[in-house]
């Protein structure tokens, strides 16, 4: 007869060695390192999208009253740029379009870090097309002193066009930080490594294994 008043069954001990009591499959929950980093790739690339609008937002103003000062010594109404709807200062699309881009990126890597299997097709999706617009972005960039001349040239006021256009844009970007040159190489960086690494990450075997599961 046992001597103690509940079952056996109800020992800790005895439970602890039933060899019936089923066992969690670790493979089943644990994420591959390729995973991890691929989603903390993720998040870099949103943080560095969204850094360079930042800055727009806190230095535009001190930008676009830099190009009027320009204006101004060049002889003309310092209102003459906002009159003919050249700003230098983010607003707009130009601001609210990379924080969207950004925060789908980073959702992406909350999915992939989730373990999702929609996460990692997003993620294909989704990073060469922000390769891409980074791309023409950049070209954009390039170009935007020739655009900018362009657009004075066109414009039917013989003040705008007589505007130094050089000289406007490099008191504009004068007043941006000095270590905005450096921000913007880091980038760059961060989202071509990141947008190629990521693709190749979630394509290596541990990753394909890891999805499968889900």
């Amino acid at each position: 007869m046992s001597t103690t008043r509940f079952p056996a069954v109800l020992d800790p001990a005895l439970k602890a060695a039933d060899p019936k009591e089923p066992t969690v499959n670790a493979d089943r929950t644990a994420r591959p390192a390729t995973v991890t980093l691929a989603a903390a790739l993720h998040f870099a690339i949103a943080l560095a999208f969204a850094s360079i609008p930042v800055v727009g937002l806190v230095f535009g103003a001190d930008v676009q009253a830099a190009a009027e000062a320009e204006t101004a010594r060049q002889g003309q109404d310092p209102n003459l740029l906002a009159a003919n709807g050249l700003a230098f200062d983010e607003h707009g699309v130009a601001i609210w379009a990379p924080f969207v881009i950004a925060a789908a990126i980073a959702a992406i890597g909350g999915l992939v870090l989730a373990g999702r299997r929609i996460g990692r097709l997003l993620a294909w999706i989704a990073l060469p097309l922000v390769l891409a617009g980074n791309a023409l972005i950049m070209a954009g960039n390039a170009t935007a002193a020739a655009k900018v001349q362009a657009v004075f040239d066109a414009s039917d006021d013989p003040a705008v066009r007589s505007l130094d256009t050089a000289a406007l844009l490099d008191a504009a970007y004068a007043a941006y930080p000095q270590w905005l040159p450096a921000l913007e190489a880091a980038r760059l960086a961060i989202v071509v490594l990141g947008c190629l690494l990521g693709v190749i990450l979630l394509a290596l075997p541990a990753a394909r294994a890891h999805f499968a599961k889900r």
